[in-house]
Parts: C-alpha cells; structure tokens; sequence
C-alpha cells in the first residue's frame, strides 16, 4: 500500500514502523515507505492515516498501544481478514476524536516479506470495508476514495457477515489445501506422489505454502465461522462418497457439472465491465451513520460502489450522497434497496440522462 501511495502520489508522505527493523530497512530500500518511525506511537502522532498491517490477533494490542499518540480527526484502518473481534476492539480502545473504519483487501499471495511487494496488488482486486454503525461520513468517503484511487472495488459489508463470507471463499480453502497436501505428504512415504505431482494438484496446494503462524492467527479469529464452514463441507464431500461406493454416475456427473459451470460463470462476474458508470443522487442527513447504513446496504448486495462523493449543498442541514455503480442492472438494484429503506434516489447515466 505504501507503494502503491507513493507511485500514485495520493499522500504527501509515507511513514512506516515494523517490530522487525531489518524489515523495516528493507521497506525503506524497496520504497515501500518514504522514512522510518522509532516507534508505533511515533508514527501515529506523525500520520491523518494509519494502516495497521500485522495479524490479526495483534491488532487490537497495536490499536490499544497507538491510541493515546493519535491526531485529532485522524483515520485508522487496517488489513486483517477477520473484522468482528478488530472492529469491537477499536470501538473499546480508540479515542472518540479519531475514526476506524475496518478494511480487508481480497489481494495477495502465499509469498511473504517486503521484498514480494507490489503497487499493483489492489488494481481490480475487492476491497471490503467494515463501517461501524456511528462511522464517520467524512473519514469514510477519504479512506473509500483513496482505496479506490488504488484501482480497487470497495465493498462496504457489517463485520460479522464479512467473516462468514471469507470463511467460504479463503479460510476453508486455505485449511483444504493444506489437508490435501498433508495426505500427499503421507501417502508418499508409500508413492512418489510429490515427483509427480500434476498441474491440478499444484494448482490447488499452492496456497498452503501460506505463512502458518499468520494463518494459525486468521483461523483461530474466524474459528466459529470456519468450524461451520468445515462442517457443510465434510457434508458435501461424504455425499460425493456415497455416489462413489453407490456406482452413481448420473448424481457424480450433474454434482460435477454444477461446479463447472458455477466456475465458469465466476470468471465474468470477476471482471465486470468499467464502460457503463451510473450515478445514484439521494439527499441524506448529515450525521455519524447514514454512510454506513447505505454502503453496507449496497455492499451486502455484492455490488461495489465506484466512486462516493458526500455534497454539503442543501441549507437545511442536509447533504446530498452520489454513488457511482458500473451497470444499469447493479444499479437500479442498489436504488431499489435503498428507496425501500426511505431514501429519496434518482438514477442517471454518469454522462447524463436521468432515469
């Protein structure tokens, strides 16, 4: 993210702090950050954005140690993949005259250190953020912008769905690829099965060479979510053996198909195209909250908010929202969410034309 800040020329000055002072050194000559900071304390006093990018379960401490030496009006955010816990911590730890607002960047790798560092990693990768119910409207619509200013989809969503979500689409592939690759490892001691290990099974293992300390964090955080998870797993793979020892060609098959296609039609959605920009207008009050409500209202429904713009136009106290949304479908949707929780929403084109 540093980076990726310095090359965009977001920020007027990058300030990183790392436990690790040989890591730290190494962020200095990679350009990851522009100086070092003696302290986490130090950092934050320095900073009006504060990333915090350790594991997950040292978050809250990093949050508790910094709380004190923070600017008024600063933003903290940072990059765990479990929200619930971090979010709950900050609203415990963080002084009122400062904002959090939880984030998780789907991006990356299973490789680590600084020197695998890319300003790239958040072009069109999601980007979720977790707005508490009293967030700031103004920290909020800074921190979306810059993220989107990366190159990255935000997604605003309430943190306990988030570790749901993740514990589907990473957590328990993460646990299944490292399962997969501890019974290779078992059965070669019988089979020269790693020397022939085919594209498949490298394709699918890839991620357990994942570092297992940060993992042994994110699993133990999530455990209840990915203890679910685990379960309807083990359920659908005990169905898959039953068709097996029943000789059920026509279920494996259809079981199969089904998956195939679901992939295929993953590919796409992941890719949506940038061409065709609506802009959603609503008037909305001007307080702690209302940017929550709509961002994760919108963001629960899978549709990433473009660009957010918070207008302080109307002499009545109130201000006017536009969220841009790439699709004429995603966007009506995302209208129609909202108007029927009470907003006023007008519909048009980003190159005009009202609908």
């Amino acid at each position: 993210m540093g980076m990726a800040l310095a090359a965009e020329g977001l920020v007027e000055e990058v300030i990183g702090y790392d436990a690790d002072a040989r890591m730290l050194q190494a962020a200095l000559r990679r350009g990851a950050v522009r100086e070092a900071a003696g302290s986490a304390r130090e950092l934050a006093s320095r900073c009006d954005l504060v990333i915090v990018a350790v594991p997950v379960r040292a978050i809250p401490a990093v949050l508790a140690d910094i709380a004190g030496s923070l600017r008024p009006g600063a933003t903290v955010s940072d990059v765990g993949s479990v929200k619930a816990g971090i979010v709950e911590a900050a609203k415990r730890v963080l002084p009122r005259h400062c904002h959090f607002v939880g984030g998780h960047p789907l991006a990356g790798s299973e490789q680590r250190g600084v020197e695998f560092a890319d300003p790239a990693l958040f072009r069109d990768a999601y980007y979720v953020l977790t707005p508490s119910e009293d967030c700031d409207s103004e920290a909020y619509s800074r921190l979306h912008a810059l993220v989107t200013s990366l190159g990255a989809r935000v997604i605003a969503m309430e943190p306990g769905l988030h570790d749901r979500a993740v514990s589907v689409i990473s957590h328990l592939p993460h646990v299944t690829a490292m399962g997969l690759m501890n019974l290779a490892l078992l059965r070669a001691e019988k089979y020269p099965l790693l020397a022939l290990a085919a594209g498949g099974f490298r394709d699918v293992t890839r991620i357990a060479a994942s570092d297992p300390s940060l993992w042994l964090d994110i699993l133990m955080e999530n455990r209840a979510a990915v203890e679910e998870c685990l379960h309807e797993f083990i359920g659908s793979l005990q169905q898959v053996q039953a068709l097996l020892r029943e000789g059920e060609e026509d279920a494996l098959l259809s079981w199969m198909e089904k998956a195939s296609s679901g992939r295929r039609n993953l590919a796409p959605a992941l890719r949506e195209s940038l061409e065709e920009l609506f802009v959603l207008a609503l008037p909305v009050e001007d307080r702690p909250g209302v940017i929550s409500d709509i961002t994760l209202t919108v963001g629960e429904m899978g549709i990433n908010i473009d660009d957010l713009e918070l207008m302080h136009t109307l002499e009545s106290g109130q201000a006017i929202l536009r969220l841009t949304i790439t699709g004429e479908q995603a966007a009506r949707r995302a209208g129609d969410a909202l108007r029927g929780k009470g907003y006023r929403v007008t519909l048009s084109k980003a190159l005009g034309e009202e609908r």
